[in-house]
C-alpha cells in the first residue's frame, strides 16, 4: 500500500511539474517575436539554435537573430564546428547580420573560412571580429571585406600576413583593432590607417618589419593605441617611420621599445600614456625617439609616463639642453614601481611643465641628491610649478625606507605651493608588530617639514 501511495505521489509531482513547464513555455511563447529575438541575441549562436527544439514556434525563430558568434578555437571536434557554421549560414538565409564573431583554426580550409567572412559582408555586417590561428595554407582575407560600406567596427587578430587590396573603401568604419598581424607594404597599410570616419585605432603587437614609412592621418581619429611587440620578438627589429598627421586625439597610448620612429605633425593630444620597455640595445636612438615623441605631445593636458621614458633621456644628455614645452599639462603620473628623483630626465619634464597642478608617483625614491640643488637640498632654480601651481602630490607603494622618506621630504621642502600630499603605504609588517610599525612611519613623517600641515597617509 505504501509503495502504491508513493507511486501516486510521484506521478502527481511529475504531472504538476509538466504543467508548470508547459505553462512557463506558453507564457514565454506568448511574447512578441521581436522580444524573443532580442532575448536570443544574448545567447551564443549554438545556444540560440538549441532553442529550436522547444516548440514549433521556436523552430525557425533563431534564424532571425542578427548576432552570430562562432567559438571554434582549439575545439576538440573541429569537423563538427566547421559543419555547424556551414549549416547556420545556409539555413538563416540572406537576412542582415549586425555582429559576426568568428574564432577558429584555419588549417587547410582557407577558402571555407573566406566564404564565411564573405557571407557576413554580403549580409551587410556592421561589427566583425576575427580571431584566426593555425594557417597551413596561404590565406588571404576576402577583398570584399575591405570594401564593405556597412562595416562600423572591425577587429582582426591573426599572427599572419595581412594582404590588403590595392584599393580600400570602408567609409563607415569607426573602430579598427589589429592584433599580431604582419603588415606587407606602406601604401595599403597607410590606406587602412587613414580612413575618413575612423575614430578609434588600436595596433597591438603587430609586425612592422616590411614597412618603411607610413602616415596615420584619419581626420576624425580620437583614440590611438599602439603596443609594440616585446623586445624578444623578431618583430621588434623593425624601424618604420610613423607620421601621425593632422589628428586631434583625446587619448594616445604607446607602449614598446620605440623600435619605430613616431612623429606627430600638426596634431594635438589631450591625454597621453607612454611606456618604454627597459632593455634596449640602442639607448641613444631610443633617447632621441623618446624626445621627439615628447615634443610631439606637448599639447597634452594629462600625461602618464613610465620612469624608463625619463631615464632613457639620460642616455643622450645633450637633449636636455633643448626645452620641452608642456604648456597645457596639469596632471602628470609616473607609472612605475620607483621613480628616481635623481634623474635629470625627470627634472627636465618638471621644469618644462609650468602649469602642473597634480603629480602622482606609483613609487618614489631618492638614492642621491639631484644635481640641480644646493647643499641644503633646495632646488636651484626651483621649477615654476613648484612655486606657483602644484597643489597635490600622491605617492603610492610607500614602504617607509630611507630613500623613500628622503624623496618625500625633498618634495615637501621644495614644492612650496603644495596644499596636499597623500601617501599610500604598502610596506610589509608582521601582525605582531603592525601597530608599532605604523606608529614608527607616522613619527618619521611627522619629522619632515610641513607634513603635519598637509600630509595624509593611508595604510592599505
Amino acid at each position: 500500500m505504501k509503495a502504491k501511495s508513493l507511486t501516486r505521489k510521484t506521478k502527481r509531482k511529475k504531472l504538476k511539474a509538466e504543467k508548470e513547464t508547459d505553462s512557463g513555455e506558453k507564457s514565454i511563447g506568448n511574447l512578441p517575436d521581436a522580444l524573443l529575438e532580442h532575448i536570443l541575441s544574448f545567447l551564443s549562436t549554438a545556444g540560440a539554435v538549441r532553442t529550436s527544439i522547444l516548440s514549433k514556434k521556436w523552430l525557425h525563430l533563431w534564424k532571425s537573430t542578427t548576432n552570430l558568434t562562432f567559438f571554434g578555437l582549439k575545439s576538440p571536434k573541429r569537423k563538427l564546428f566547421m559543419d555547424f557554421v556551414d549549416r547556420v549560414l545556409a539555413l538563416r538565409g540572406p537576412s542582415n547580420i549586425e555582429q559576426f564573431y568568428l574564432s577558429c583554426e584555419v588549417k587547410d580550409d582557407p577558402s571555407r573560412v573566406g566564404t564565411w567572412i564573405s557571407a557576413a559582408v554580403n549580409r551587410n555586417v556592421k561589427d566583425l571580429y576575427l580571431e584566426l590561428r593555425d594557417f597551413e595554407a596561404s590565406f588571404v582575407l576576402p577583398h570584399c571585406l575591405f570594401n564593405c560600406e556597412t562595416l562600423t567596427e572591425l577587429e582582426i587578430n591573426m599572427p599572419y600576413i595581412l594582404k590588403l587590396p590595392s584599393s580600400i573603401s570602408l567609409s563607415c568604419l569607426k573602430i579598427l583593432n589589429l592584433y599580431e598581424v604582419i603588415f606587407t607594404d606602406d601604401h595599403s597599410t597607410q590606406q587602412l590607417f587613414s580612413l575618413p570616419n575612423l575614430v578609434e585605432l588600436e595596433i597591438h603587437e603587430c609586425n612592422w618589419m616590411n614597412l618603411v614609412a607610413v602616415s596615420i592621418s584619419a581626420p576624425k581619429l580620437q583614440s590611438l593605441d599602439i603596443h609594440e611587440p616585446c623586445q624578444s620578438s623578431p618583430a621588434s627589429l623593425g624601424g618604420c617611420h610613423v607620421r601621425i598627421f593632422r589628428t586631434h586625439l583625446a587619448d594616445f597610448t604607446i607602449i614598446g621599445t620605440l623600435s619605430n620612429d613616431y612623429c606627430l605633425y600638426e596634431s594635438s593630444v589631450v591625454e597621453t600614456c607612454i611606456s618604454i620597455f627597459s632593455a634596449s640595445d640602442k639607448p641613444r636612438q631610443t633617447a632621441y625617439r623618446a624626445s621627439k615623441l615628447l615634443e610631439g605631445i606637448s599639447s597634452a593636458q594629462s600625461l602618464c609616463l613610465t620612469t624608463n621614458v625619463v631615464d632613457v633621456l639620460d642616455d643622450a644628455p645633450e637633449l636636455l639642453a633643448f626645452p620641452l614645452e608642456f604648456r597645457n599639462l596639469t596632471s602628470l603620473l609616473f607609472e612605475s614601481e620607483e621613480s628616481n628623483l635623481h634623474s635629470d630626465g625627470f627634472w627636465h619634464i618638471i621644469y618644462n611643465s609650468p602649469h602642473l597642478i597634480a603629480l602622482q608617483f606609483y613609487g618614489v625614491s631618492m638614492p642621491k641628491v639631484p644635481s640641480n640643488c644646493r647643499e641644503d637640498w633646495t632646488l636651484d632654480p626651483s621649477p615654476p610649478c613648484f612655486l606657483s601651481c602644484l597643489k597635490f602630490i600622491q605617492v603610492g607603494r610607500f614602504g617607509g625606507d630611507e630613500k623613500e622618506l628622503d624623496a618625500v621630504g625633498f618634495l615637501l621642502k621644495n614644492a612650496t605651493a603644495l596644499e596636499s600630499m597623500d601617501i599610500i603605504y604598502s610596506g610589509s609588517a608582521r601582525r605582531d608588530q603592525g601597530v608599532d610599525k605604523t606608529n614608527e612611519i607616522h613619527q618619521q613623517l611627522l619629522a619632515l617639514p610641513r607634513w603635519s600641515e598637509i600630509g595624509n597617509i593611508n595604510f592599505d
